[in-house]
C-alpha cells in the first residue's frame, strides 16, 4: 500500500455542528425549511450543489445557495462553537503515516479547493498531503473520479491505493476505481450501509484504523504500536 485517500468530514473531522448551522443559516436566508440533522448528514461527502439540490428541491436557487455558503463558511469556522474539530488521534495518524517513505497520503472531499486549503492550514495538515481533490476538480463523489485524479498526480496504480471514508458515497467511489475501501464508523453513515456500499473493512476506532494501515503498508511485520 503506497496510496492513503482519506476523506475529511465525518472521517478525519468532526464537523456536524458547522454542517448544520450551515444548513440552518443559508435556509433561513433564502426562506426554505431547514431539513432534519439526519437528512443533512446522510448526504455529506456529495458536492454541496448536489446536497442543496436534493435538499432544497429543483426550484431552489442553488448556486446562489451555494454562493452564500462560501461565504458564510469563514465566518462558522471562525467560531469555536461551530468550527471543525479533528478526531482524537486523527493527527497523530496521519504524522505516523507520513513518517513512512513509501507512503503517501491524499484528501478526496466535497468541499471546494478554497474551502478546504484553510481547514488544512489550521490544523497543520497540508504538508501532509501530496494530492487534494476537491469538488472543484472532479465529478461529486461516488463518481471515482477524485480518486482516479489522486492515482495520476500521485503516480500510483489502484492496487497500490486504499480509500479511507465514513460513507456510502466513499466506498462506492473507491470501487468504481477499484480502490480498495475501508470505512470508518464514527462518521455520518451507518456500518451496514458501509458494508453494502463495498467497504472491505468497517473500523470503530482510530487505533484500529492505525493498525489496518500498517498492515496493508508492510503485512509481514508487525505495525508500530499506535500513539
Amino acid at each position: 500500500m503506497k496510496l492513503v485517500i482519506f476523506d475529511f468530514d465525518g472521517t478525519l473531522v468532526d464537523s456536524r455542528k458547522l454542517i448544520i448551522e450551515s444548513h440552518r443559516v443559508i435556509f433561513g436566508q433564502y426562506g426554505f425549511s431547514l431539513p432534519s440533522e439526519e437528512e443533512s448528514l446522510s448526504l455529506i461527502g456529495m458536492s454541496l450543489e448536489l446536497v442543496l439540490l436534493q435538499l432544497a428541491g429543483p426550484d431552489a436557487p442553488v448556486g446562489e445557495m451555494v454562493a452564500a455558503y462560501q461565504r458564510v463558511l469563514p465566518r462558522l469556522r471562525a467560531d469555536a462553537a461551530f468550527a471543525e474539530v479533528p478526531f482524537g488521534g486523527a493527527a497523530d495518524l496521519l504524522a505516523a503515516l507520513a513518517g513512512q517513505n513509501e507512503v503517501r497520503l491524499g484528501i478526496a472531499t466535497g468541499h471546494v479547493s478554497h474551502a478546504i486549503a484553510p481547514a488544512l492550514e489550521r490544523f497543520g495538515w497540508q504538508r501532509f498531503f501530496c494530492t487534494v481533490q476537491t469538488a472543484d476538480k472532479a465529478p461529486s463523489k461516488p463518481h471515482p473520479g477524485m480518486v482516479l485524479q489522486a492515482l495520476s498526480e500521485a503516480s500510483i496504480n489502484a492496487e497500490d491505493a486504499i480509500m479511507i471514508g465514513d460513507t456510502a458515497f466513499d466506498m462506492e467511489m473507491a470501487r468504481a476505481a477499484d480502490v480498495r475501501g475501508v470505512a470508518v464508523s464514527w462518521g455520518y453513515h451507518r456500518a451496514d450501509r458501509l458494508r453494502g456500499a463495498g467497504a472491505s473493512r468497517v473500523v470503530d476506532n482510530m487505533s484500529e484504523l492505525h493498525d489496518c494501515l500498517f498492515e496493508a503498508i508492510a503485512p509481514s511485520s508487525r505495525a508500530p504500536q499506535a500513539p
